[in-house]
């Protein structure tokens, strides 16, 4: 089954981010059905005892990471697009158990499981869904300073009690996503993991 494209997500990354399409990685996602509709196949529910809140997705193979922007030298860089993803609800706990039903071969002993949209700002924005993947216990605590600064600034003036009915039914990553995703170290501001970041997105020049 062909995946839809949520044309307005893909706006914001484009447009608002600057992100080029090889670098479009889906983090957050409104519900199980947005999953399979834009992300991938949903293979298996992994959060056991009957709940679907930790969800094994296996995403199509995509293009290629366009090898003159240097993020596509990172050696982490395959973690964007890999082809099997695990997705957990915002307020799933046991993400870790879950995790390593999915990958039961994968060594993730002294590595944190980090939501690549922070749980909060997902609940903020409407979204039941954030993807997960393994990251060191320093780039984690790196990120703390602009995930903070992302809660504050989507947290609602008032409760929410309806949910996102619109568009966007997901969200991309933002530069500091992916270089959260990286095991890279963020820096001690927005600002600052911005324009380390803006460096691995600079063309290199052809030879």
């Amino acid at each position: 089954m062909a995946l839809l494209v949520d044309e307005t997500a893909k706006g914001i990354a484009l447009d608002r981010r600057a992100l080029p399409e090889c670098l479009h990685v889906p983090i957050a996602a409104v519900d199980e059905d947005a999953i399979g509709n834009y992300v991938g196949d949903v293979e298996r529910v992994v959060s056991g005892r009957g709940l679907r809140k930790a969800l094994l997705v296996t995403v199509p193979e995509s293009a290629a990471i366009d090898p003159l922007l240097p993020i596509s030298d990172h050696p982490n860089v395959g973690i964007f697009h890999a082809r099997q993803q695990v997705w957990v609800h915002v307020a799933y706990k046991p993400y870790r158990a879950a995790y390593k039903r999915a990958f039961p071969d994968e060594n993730i002993d002294g590595l944190i499981l980090s939501h690549a949209m922070n749980r909060d700002t997902a609940a903020h924005k409407g979204f039941d869904f954030v993807r997960i993947t393994p990251v060191s216990g320093v780039a984690n605590l790196s990120s703390a300073f602009s995930e903070q600064w992302a809660k504050e600034l989507h947290k609602p003036k008032l409760p929410v009690v309806t949910r996102r009915t619109g568009p966007p039914f997901i969200q991309y990553a933002d530069l500091s996503d992916l270089m959260l995703m990286l095991d890279m170290m963020l820096g001690g501001g927005v600002m600052d993991a911005v324009n380390e970041g803006q460096k691995m997105l600079e063309r290199k020049a052809q030879s």
